[in-house]
């Protein structure tokens, strides 16, 4: 149980509980409670997200002339790191966003500059979970700031994705763009 408590249980969830003599008491039951609480229910779960965010500017800028015009766009946050985001639909769901040492479970589309999806978990009718700290940067920063039902657009640098290197079929000095629901997180014991 010492775990468990130091992986951040919600106070709330013991307190609750105890109230109404219904706490858990096995480490499954535990983690059964604090998935639950940290997940994003059945009926919030969006079918489809590439509506959200399909404007995408001018693309024939380059790629540092891109982000400093979207940017400027009232909706679109930009952090310290280069990364910016905009909030398509905000979750009603008040929980801590996700930490580094937990794994995540999201729907994506991942876009081009040319508005051409190159993955996309909703395409294959299944969503993905992986360790936070296991994707890359964009990802990384951007996943770590949303809490579970958040559906945003980030808008990744280069640097912040595969760098000048590339990865499959994604060349070198790409920035990318991925429409993400998150659907949940879970601590990694």
């Amino acid at each position: 149980m010492n775990k468990l408590l130091l992986a951040g249980l919600p106070l709330a969830l013991i307190t609750l509980g105890a109230c109404n003599n219904n706490a858990p008491s096995t480490e499954a039951e535990y983690i059964e409670a604090l998935a639950k609480y940290r997940s994003c229910p059945t009926a919030s779960v969006l079918k489809d997200i590439t509506s959200f965010s399909s404007d995408f500017g001018d693309t024939s800028l380059g790629q540092a002339e891109w982000f400093e015009v979207n940017g400027k766009r009232k909706d679109v946050v930009t952090t310290a790191s280069g990364l910016q985001y905009s909030v398509n639909k905000a979750s009603k769901i008040k929980t801590n966003v996700p930490q580094l040492s937990e794994s995540v479970r999201v729907n994506y589309h991942g876009l081009f500059f040319s508005g051409d999806i190159f993955d996309s978990s909703f395409d294959r009718g299944e969503d993905i979970s992986f360790p936070l700290d296991k994707v890359i940067r964009g990802w990384t920063e951007g996943v770590g700031l949303m809490r579970p039902c958040d559906a945003w657009t980030f808008y990744i640098p280069s640097n912040l994705a595969y760098g000048v290197n590339g990865k499959g079929s994604i060349p070198g000095n790409t920035p990318l763009i991925f429409h993400v629901q998150l659907l949940g997180t879970s601590v990694n014991f």
